[in-house]
């Protein structure tokens, strides 16, 4: 049963983003409300991809219309804070918001602050990603923004994606390949086959071939590297070419 104190105002609610940091008795905690469209465009252009390709990899992880993403993600945490895995407690929940406990920084502005020690988190959150997929979990969203810290306990956040079942050991790959890409995206020159080495060492999963052909198949995209694109060429195929560039030699 779920301590009343954490109930959010409904003026609170209303004057607020859809995630907002809060004070309750001089507690920080962080309230995350209902959203009212699951779909955008990024979902659309993916499920049209995973049509051509049926690549499970590429599979759209969106909650359909009827499902409460706010229950599902509360119970999803739950679930994992019973299993053992470093995310937020759920201090409240209801149907349209849920209160979760204050889990510290965004890890990646916490590196960019702390360069020097880019590496040592690096492991660190490839560790709690390991422990996710050891556990027989993948988290769908596992871009580096979508870990904190406190204390310098590491901790997963943001568990919106509903995997199916039988794709899990896909997904595993493609969170490790999102952990790269964000890496990437963050400027901290990831080591592919470091992570790689490191994540067998951690999960027994041999992934750094499968990542490579999974790559490698969409290096057609290279043409965009041309001049005649660079006015248009988005900062995220640059980063995949870059990610696609370290392990096609």
């Amino acid at each position: 049963m779920f301590d009343e104190k954490y109930k959010i105002p409904t003026e609170i609610l209303e004057e607020n983003p859809r995630v907002f940091k809060y004070q309750i008795d001089g507690e920080n905690v962080y309230v995350k409300k209902r959203e009212k469209n699951k779909k955008h465009l990024g979902h659309v252009f993916q499920e049209l991809i995973y049509k051509i390709t049926k690549n499970p990899m590429l599979i759209p992880t969106v909650l359909s219309k009827n499902e409460n993403e706010v229950l599902f993600e509360a119970g999803k945490i739950i679930e994992l804070n019973n299993n053992g895995i470093n995310v937020p407690d759920i201090l409240y929940s209801c149907e349209d918001f849920f209160v979760m406990s204050d889990t510290g920084e965004s890890l990646k502005e916490h590196m960019k602050a702390n360069i020097i020690k880019k590496d040592y988190y690096i492991e660190k959150a490839l560790e709690e990603l390991s422990r996710l997929h050891y556990k027989n979990y993948a988290h769908g969203g596992s871009q580096i923004r979508n870990f904190t810290i406190k204390n310098e306990k590491i901790s997963l956040i943001d568990f919106e994606e509903k995997i199916p079942e039988k794709y899990i050991d896909d997904f595993k790959i493609r969170d490790l390949l999102v952990f790269i890409l964000s890496l990437q995206k963050a400027n901290f020159d990831p080591d592919i086959k470091k992570i790689c080495k490191a994540y067998k060492e951690k999960t027994s999963i041999e992934a750094y071939e499968d990542l490579r052909k999974f790559l490698v198949k969409y290096k057609w995209i290279y043409f965009l590297k041309s001049r005649i694109f660079s006015k248009i060429r988005m900062k995220d195929v640059r980063d995949f070419i870059a990610v696609i560039e370290k392990v096609d030699k």
